[in-house]
C-alpha cells in the first residue's frame, strides 16, 4: 500500500513535468530561423506588352515564371518556364513585384491556387507551398522550421 501511494504521485509528477516541458513547443510555433517564409521555388520576371499580346492578353499584367528549381513545389505542380501567373488565390497579380510579398504572406505548408497562362490556355494550378527565405520584406507568416 505504501509503495502504491508513493509511486503513483511520483509518476504523476513526471507526467506533469514532461507536459510542462513539451507545452511551449506545442502552443508556440516559433521559427527556427526568423527569416524563413513560404516558398514556391521559382523566380518571376516582369510581363512585357509583346509577350502579353502573344498570349492573347489585352493588357500586360502578372508575372512570367522562370525555370522552377528541380524538386520545388512549382516543379511538382507542373509550372514551366514562360508560364504567366495572373492571379494568386483569385486575386489579380498586377506585376512581378507583387509576387514575392503575396507568397511570403501565406503560411508554409498550405496550398495556393495560381491562375496561369500557357500558350493561350488558362490554367488553374494548385501549389503546396514549401519553406524558403523571405523575399517580400519578411513580414509574412513564418515557418516553424527551416528548409
Amino acid at each position: 500500500m505504501l509503495r502504491q501511494k508513493f509511486f503513483v504521485p511520483m509518476g504523476g509528477f513526471f507526467l506533469v513535468l514532461l507536459a510542462m516541458l513539451a507545452w511551449p513547443q506545442a502552443v508556440e510555433a516559433r521559427p527556427v530561423k526568423p527569416d524563413y517564409c513560404a516558398s514556391i521555388g521559382v523566380r518571376v520576371g516582369p510581363m512585357t506588352r509583346p509577350f502579353a499580346e502573344a498570349l492573347g492578353m489585352t493588357e500586360p499584367y502578372g508575372a512570367v515564371f522562370g525555370r522552377p528549381r528541380p524538386g520545388s513545389p512549382a516543379a511538382h505542380a507542373g509550372i514551366e518556364a514562360g508560364d504567366v501567373v495572373t492571379k494568386i488565390n483569385g486575386k489579380p497579380l498586377a506585376s512581378s513585384k507583387d509576387f514575392a510579398p503575396a507568397i511570403d504572406a501565406l503560411a508554409p505548408g498550405t496550398t495556393v491556387y495560381l491562375s496561369t497562362r500557357r500558350s493561350n490556355q488558362l490554367l488553374h494550378v494548385p501549389v503546396h507551398l514549401g519553406w524558403g527565405k523571405c523575399r517580400g520584406g519578411g513580414q509574412g507568416k513564418r515557418s516553424p522550421r527551416s528548409t
